[in-house]
């Protein structure tokens, strides 16, 4: 049914929730707020860096830029936990790669940072291509940023199924013409359910479209 799929990277393939909250609340010390909860922040991870400091700070989004580059900066230099990928993600990838699906990531998180992520969880390999954050003057969801993965796969959208976590996500496969699944474990900012072809609970259910993959177990 489908020859290839893209996803997205946070909260989809990596929780990166602890990473950013732990950040967040370094910055909202030194402006004199209290910390808050991951919970809090949560609502937030998909709305796009800018907007991220805007609502964590209590600050115009106008004013916002310079601690993002800030707030980016830390990041660079924070190390990625691999315990913050999400479970089975790296059986998953490795037994749809096995079967000859064709991988491709999409992300609005900057090259630098998808750099660090992927090396430093040893995800990077599983993906033919990779079209991150600031390699075009567009970001998600618009449709060139996925047509540059369709391109790299050598896919079609009607081939091509999208797997992430948000509203943005499932736009972008809408944009584009692709299938949707919805990755429940991660940042859901209001995901229509009903639009997705398949809820992930966990990532190996992306097994359930592909009859004629054998499921790998842990111990292969």
């Amino acid at each position: 049914m489908y020859s290839a799929i893209v996803y997205d990277l946070d909260g989809t393939l990596v929780d990166s929730a602890m990473t950013v909250t732990a950040l967040l609340n370094d910055l909202r010390i030194e402006y004199g707020l209290p910390p808050l909860a991951i919970n809090h922040y949560k609502p937030w991870l998909s709305t796009g860096g800018k907007a991220m400091i805007a609502a964590a700070l209590g600050i115009d989004e106008a004013e916002a830029g310079p601690l993002l580059l800030d707030f980016r900066a830390r990041y660079l230099n924070q190390p990625t936990d691999p315990a913050s990928v999400y479970p089975d993600v790296h059986l998953t990838l490795s037994t749809l790669r096995s079967a000859g699906i064709r991988l491709g990531l999409c992300t609005n998180k900057p090259r630098t940072l998808t750099d660090k992520v992927l090396t430093e969880t040893a995800l990077g390999d599983f993906f033919d291509v990779v079209c991150a954050g600031q390699d075009l003057s567009t970001s998600k969801p618009h449709p060139d940023n996925l047509n540059v993965c369709l391109q790299g796969l050598n896919s079609q959208p009607e081939e091509t199924l999208v797997i992430g976590d948000s509203k943005i996500d499932q736009c972008l496969a809408e944009a584009c013409g692709t299938s949707f699944a919805f990755f429940f474990g991660g940042y859901d900012d209001g995901v229509r359910t009903e639009a997705s072809v398949l809820t992930l609970h966990h990532h190996p259910e992306i097994f359930n479209l592909f009859s004629s993959i054998k499921k790998r177990s842990h111990h292969e």
